[in-house]
């Protein structure tokens, strides 16, 4: 079972996971900011995902920056914004 949420900061909606480390560990990571749009960040985290594989998410968390902003283009295409 995947915990994901959604967390309202200053910088806008971004989605995060809650992942165990090797030794048992829970941690939050984020891995998108959807600036001020609510309704991408669910989709994000409701549609696509759940179809992601560990290897992506992975990658998401490594390459998060809290200033992209991304805009969601359609299921698993997302265009980035200007940086904040």
């Amino acid at each position: 079972m995947m915990i994901t949420q959604i967390e309202n900061t200053p910088d806008g909606y971004v989605v995060g996971i809650y992942l165990r480390d090797e030794y048992g560990m829970g941690h939050w990571h984020r891995l998108r900011n959807f600036g001020d749009s609510e309704g991408d960040a669910k989709a994000f985290r409701d549609i696509d995902l759940p179809e992601l594989t560990d290897v992506k998410i992975t990658a998401l968390i490594r390459q998060y920056d809290h200033c992209t902003v991304y805009r969601r283009a359609g299921k698993n295409r997302y265009i980035k914004q200007e940086s904040l």
